[in-house]
C-alpha cells in the first residue's frame, strides 16, 4: 500500500465520517445532557467506532461472500451511496441516511445512544462501511489489514477527541464554517464516489475497458 493509497484511504474515510458534521448531530442529541455525561457518551462512541470499523474490514468480505454479493456491485452500490450523500453534503443539508427526527426523540428517551444513532449510522454509515469493505478485498494481505487497521484506530481515537471536546469546538470554529467545510467535503466525496462507480460498472460489463 503506497502513500498517495494511504493519504487517499484516510481522506476518503475522514470525509464519509465528517467530523464536523457528525459534531453537530452529535451536540443536538446530547444537548439536554451535563458536560460530564457528554464526555462519557463520547468516549462510549469512539469504542463504538472501533468495533464497527474492524468488524467491516476483517468480516464485511466474507459476509458478502455468504450472500453471494460480487465486489463490482458493492462497488457500484457503495459509490451510488457515496454520491448522494456528497449531493447532501453539498446542499448544507443532513444526510437522509444518517439522521433522522426519529433519532432525536429517541435521544430524549435513553443515555445509551453511543452505539446507535451515533457511532451507527451517523458516524460509521454504509458510505464507510463500504469503503472498509472494498479496501479489505484491494489489500487482502494480513499485514496490510494491519496497517488499514491501526488507521483505524487513529481515526477513531481522533473522532473520540472531536466529541469529547465537541463544545468547544463548536464555540471555536463556529456554525456559518461547519458550511462551508462540509460543502468541500461533499464535492471530494463525489469525486471519490464517481471513481468508486467507474470501477464497479467496469467490473461488471468488461467492455467498458
Amino acid at each position: 500500500m503506497s502513500y498517495a493509497e494511504t493519504v487517499k484511504f484516510l481522506v476518503a474515510m475522514i470525509i464519509m465520517m465528517n467530523p464536523l458534521g457528525s459534531l453537530s448531530i452529535f451536540l443536538q442529541l446530547t444537548h439536554k445532557f451535563s458536560s460530564l455525561h457528554q464526555q462519557r457518551i463520547a468516549l462510549r462512541c469512539g469504542l463504538a467506532i472501533i468495533v464497527i470499523m474492524l468488524s467491516s474490514l476483517w468480516f464485511g468480505n466474507q459476509l458478502l461472500e455468504l450472500l453471494g454479493i460480487t465486489i463490482p456491485s458493492f462497488r457500484c452500490a457503495g459509490g451510488i451511496i457515496l454520491l448522494l450523500t456528497g449531493l447532501s453534503m453539498l446542499q448544507s443539508k443532513e444526510s437522509p441516511i444518517s439522521h433522522t427526527p426519529e433519532d432525536d426523540a429517541a435521544a430524549e428517551d435513553r443515555t445509551s445512544l453511543a452505539i446507535v444513532p451515533l457511532a451507527l449510522p451517523i458516524i460509521v454509515g454504509p458510505g464507510t462501511i463500504s469503503t472498509l469493505i472494498i479496501a479489505s478485498t484491494d489489500y487482502q494481505t494480513t499485514h496490510l489489514k494491519l496497517w488499514l487497521s491501526l488507521l483505524c484506530l487513529g481515526l477513531a481515537f481522533g473522532m473520540g477527541l472531536i466529541l469529547y471536546y465537541g463544545n468547544t469546538i463548536a464555540r471555536l470554529v463556529g456554525e456559518s464554517v461547519i458550511k462551508v467545510i462540509t460543502r468541500i467535503m461533499g464535492m471530494l466525496i463525489m469525486a471519490i464516489a464517481v471513481g468508486m462507480l467507474a470501477n464497479g460498472l467496469i467490473g461488471l460489463i468488461p467492455a467498458l475497458r
